[in-house]
């Protein structure tokens, strides 16, 4: 529990109205969106800070946490909240600082963004386009998300198609960041090595205070999407769009049906045809050129939008892709969760073809193509219609006896995730989080000596 002395330190901080232990605030700013995973559910449905501080500068960041080495709090780091393992859940209370207050872009060019952790990646993409740039890629829930979270609990997105993840070279340029230690160091990171310890390290290793990340040419996007007879048809469809390195592309997404029939807008919008599987994509080709694409695998256009709308108000194409697919499955049936798998490019076929003869309908297909260290590859985020976690478990082993890999997002411990850095990330926490105060309880080897 908090004590009416760390509270009143913290107030004199940062000022009173940016401090909250109400317990309505401190529910609602402590979670994330782990309920995608009923494994994780009610391991971490009671988990919550003590108090929630909002730093408005960066020098209040650094005072923030002196208090808590000082007092031997825990901290845990907070943009938006939307990512999905819980790995930014405080498992052990104490200060959750929330950085949307910083929020500045410090430098833009055509090249790159240097931007404070709150900055909002929808904020940096508009600010991207007027410049003609736009950002290399992003998560589905760009309207939301900060730029912080994004490298600190993310991995690709839309656009990876084209670009692959953070941790593909070029993508991320540098990050400075605050050590966790009585008198705080304020450190300037860009080099690749070290920025293992920075990149999806999940708030586990330091605190990001901003980034720099590389923009791309901002491009005419035109969106739609593509109905098929059956999934392999699609997929062979993406297949052909995602490996033609000519074509100018940041979404080419693959669902199974029922899949589009969660889609309510696209649905009301004659988009999505009973019993088809979709192709969603954002490309720069006309009408013609894509229908002609398409026409070999069976498919037709059913919905479109012309890059005069693209990245206007109202809902875009990408909030139907990546997770953001999850989250309308789960929308319409809350028996579904998910996996992250990725298959061999070179045998994703015959692999889906066998785990659909074992598991049928209690799996729905949903691939997303990107590049993964250089090499196109089909990402799936497989829908699950759960029974029990020993039905997780069997389906992760039998996925991977075939040779599909998984990214397990059922475990809040990162070291479980295998897209983690590694050693890479324990050294870094040793040499900046000396006390082990960054939200202990989600690294096992940790927790386990």
């Amino acid at each position: 529990m908090t004590t009416t002395h760390l509270l009143s330190r913290l107030r004199a901080t940062v000022g009173e109205e940016h401090v909250s232990s109400d317990a309505r605030t401190l529910r609602q700013g402590s979670q994330d969106f782990y309920w995608f995973s009923p494994i994780l559910k009610p391991l971490l449905a009671e988990k919550q800070a003590d108090v929630i501080v909002r730093p408005g500068s960066v020098d209040e960041l650094i005072a923030v946490i002196q208090v808590a080495v000082e007092t031997e709090t825990p901290l845990t780091l907070r943009g938006a909240g939307t990512g999905n393992y819980g790995q930014g859940i405080p498992m052990q209370g104490g200060i959750l600082i929330n950085t949307k207050r910083l929020d500045q872009i410090l430098e833009l060019t055509a090249n790159y963004a240097r931007v404070q952790a709150g900055t909002l990646l929808h904020t940096i993409e508009s600010a991207a386009r007027e410049i003609g740039a736009e950002l290399r890629f992003f998560p589905s829930t760009l309207q939301t998300a900060t730029a912080g979270g994004f490298l600190a609990g993310g991995s690709g997105g839309i656009g990876s198609v084209t670009w692959g993840t953070l941790w593909d070279e070029g993508n991320v340029l540098g990050a400075t960041v605050v050590t966790i230690e009585a008198e705080p160091r304020l450190l300037t990171v860009t080099d690749a090595d070290e920025l293992k310890g920075v990149i999806h390290n999940c708030g586990l290793t330091c605190v990001i205070v901003d980034l720099t990340l590389a923009l791309a040419p901002a491009q005419p996007w035109a969106q739609y999407v593509a109905a098929f007879d059956d999934f392999e048809s699609a997929l062979r469809c993406g297949e052909a769009l995602a490996y033609d390195d000519d074509l100018p592309k940041r979404l080419i997404t693959a669902l199974e049906w029922p899949i589009p029939s969660f889609f309510r807008q696209l649905v009301k919008d004659g988009a999505c045809p009973d019993g088809k599987a979709v192709l969603l994509l954002h490309l720069t080709l006309s009408p013609d050129e894509v229908q002609k694409r398409i026409t070999p695998f069976g498919g037709s256009i059913t919905w479109r939008s012309p890059h005069e709308n693209y990245g206007r108000r109202g809902w875009q194409l990408s909030d139907f892709s990546w997770n953001h697919t999850t989250l309308w499955a789960i929308k319409a049936d809350e028996s579904f969760t998910y996996l992250q798998d990725m298959f061999d490019p070179g045998r994703v076929h015959e692999q889906l073809r066998q785990r659909k003869d074992r598991y049928g309908d209690a799996i729905l297909e949903h691939i997303e193509f990107m590049k993964f260290g250089g090499r196109m590859v089909p990402q799936g985020l497989t829908l699950v219609r759960f029974r029990s976690p020993e039905q997780i478990r069997e389906l992760i082993e039998y996925c991977e006896s075939i040779g599909i890999w998984v990214a397990n997002p059922h475990t809040h411990y990162l070291d479980e995730d295998v897209r983690w850095n590694g050693q890479p990330i324990l050294d870094a926490r040793a040499r900046w989080d000396p006390h082990g105060l960054l939200n202990p309880g989600h690294l096992r080897a940790i927790e386990e000596i």
